[in-house]
């Protein structure tokens, strides 16, 4: 077992160094571990446990919080209709939204309402009792618009690391939120069927302002989130940094990183 393991880290060591090149990216993180075992199954990049901006991955803790506080129903309640001076940055947040929707679109002003409705102190608690990250919202929350809010390069930071072992958790129903509440965030997080069984969940994030270690303003861009297969699954946690992110190549680079991880043996 220990050889099949180390064949697998020499085989990945080796694709990420012939990769970087084609990739051309500042700096890349992915960090993979079997939510069962606990194994560390791929460790890469120097930012695993560096906490920065978790941006639109923080809809994943938006959500269980929603539906476990009951303003979140199912997948189509609550429908919010958009309105003149939201968050319109794309044309597809132009629209009435419901929580399926708010996650495939990642709708910002959308997460601005429902953290509104829940409240400060409530999100306070929250992030207290299943220690997300640093904990820190004192960046405050915003009125959909043109407004900072603690989440998204504002006060709240969290690493890599912490993003992994916050979806172990969540997946072992270790949080102090109701099972209905995960069930339903885990129905809005599924991407896609991959090869041999496996199916595919989580969220993108991004944001255009992170101050690296050398000075330089670059990008971060986050996918966050698991793969699962009969009892078993698999969380991790991307994060890229660069000086323009394509934005497209996230999710389909970590299908890639899983492949070559030899946890899915197909493409």
């Amino acid at each position: 077992m220990k050889c099949q393991s180390l064949t697998k880290l020499i085989i990945f060591f080796l694709f990420t160094v012939s990769s970087a090149n084609t990739l051309s990216a500042n700096e890349e993180n992915f960090l993979l571990i079997n939510g069962v075992t606990n194994e560390i199954v791929v460790e890469l990049g120097p930012s695993i446990n560096e906490r920065m901006s978790p941006c639109s991955t923080f809809k994943i803790t938006l959500s269980l919080m929603g539906y476990d506080a009951g303003i979140l129903k199912d997948e189509k309640t609550p429908i919010w209709d958009f309105q003149d001076g939201y968050d319109d940055w794309l044309e597809s947040w132009r629209a009435p939204q419901y929580p399926q929707s708010w996650m495939k679109y990642s709708c910002v002003w959308y997460s601005k309402i429902l953290a509104l409705q829940l409240g400060m102190e409530k999100i306070q608690s929250y992030l207290t009792s299943i220690e997300y990250g640093n904990k820190d919202v004192s960046g405050g929350l915003g009125l959909p618009g043109p407004t900072s809010v603690a989440w998204i390069n504002s006060s709240l930071k969290i690493s890599p690391k912490e993003q992994v072992n916050f979806i172990q958790k969540m997946l072992h129903g270790k949080l102090s939120i109701s099972p209905y509440s995960i069930q339903m965030t885990n129905a809005i997080l599924f991407k896609e069927e991959l090869s041999e069984g496996w199916k595919l969940f989580g969220k993108t994030g991004w944001s255009g302002s992170d101050i690296a270690r050398d000075g330089k303003t670059l990008e971060h861009g986050w996918f966050v989130g698991w793969i699962e297969k009969d009892q078993n699954f698999y969380p991790f946690a991307y994060l890229i940094r660069e000086k323009k992110i394509n934005l497209d190549q996230r999710i389909p680079r970590v299908k890639q990183l899983l492949l070559k991880s030899g946890v899915i043996t197909e493409p």
